[in-house]
């Protein structure tokens, strides 16, 4: 699905799959070069919001023109915003000094959601229930796009679904994050949080109001977040 990194000696290509919470990586290492390279290794620093297991390993050595893959299997656990790292090493003659490449892994929070369709009614009537602090998030900016592109940004970058009778100046979407942490309320469950997000535009001065409302407040802020990272203009300092 994208490069990952690319160099005279190593080229990365990962390809993602997603079903609810987990989520398994193909990352596929490519030799361009002419000569061999060799002592690859790879290390995955833990972190509480996303599980990696590898399911296989790296290849140790990689002649000219060769490829293999690195398989992952991961599982998220809460809400985030830092992308889990992927850590490499390699040598690309004999003898010589490891080149250390530090990436992030584009396995971002909004992979694990999935869309829900909704009516508007049903979607007023949730959205007033999820109102206030610390569930809801509302937020005042310059629009970053063209409001006529937020539905490609909803559906496909941050996997919601548009609700019917959204339009450019006023887009409503729904989705739901779901976690592989157990949920207290519901024994044998796993914790899943409905998300409504929506937008507002104002032609005057290109101004956009953003809310979001989650069920979970620590959802609500990484949510967020996200969203105004993509849509709206940051605030001058």
């Amino acid at each position: 699905q994208g490069r990952l990194y690319s160099s005279a000696s190593l080229n990365l290509d990962v390809k993602q799959e997603y079903n609810g919470a987990a989520g398994r990586l193909t990352v596929m290492f490519t030799n361009p070069g002419q000569s061999p390279i060799g002592n690859i290794r790879v290390m995955l620093p833990e972190t509480p919001h996303v599980q990696m297991q590898p399911a296989s390993e790296p290849p140790p050595t990689l002649g000219p023109g060769q490829q293999a893959p690195h398989l992952l299997q991961v599982r998220c656990m809460r809400p985030f915003l830092q992308p889990a790292k992927y850590l490499i090493e390699y040598c690309d003659r004999p003898g010589g000094a490891p080149i250390q490449v530090p990436l992030m892994l584009p396995c971002v929070m909004t992979k694990f959601i999935t869309p829900v369709e909704m009516q508007l009614p049903q979607f007023r009537q949730y959205f007033e229930s999820f109102a206030g602090p610390p569930r809801e998030s509302l937020v005042i900016a310059q629009a970053k796009v063209n409001p006529a592109q937020w539905p490609n940004y909803l559906t496909k970058g941050f996997n919601l679904g548009l609700v019917a009778g959204s339009d450019p100046s006023n887009a409503m979407a729904v989705g739901t994050f779901n976690t592989a942490t157990a949920d207290p309320s519901k024994p044998g469950q796993m914790m899943t949080v409905p998300c409504m997000l929506r937008l507002e535009y104002n032609q005057q001065g290109n101004m956009v109001r953003t809310t979001v409302r989650t069920q979970h407040g620590e959802v609500t802020q990484a949510l967020a977040q996200i969203v105004a990272t993509y849509l709206l203009v940051p605030p001058s300092a």
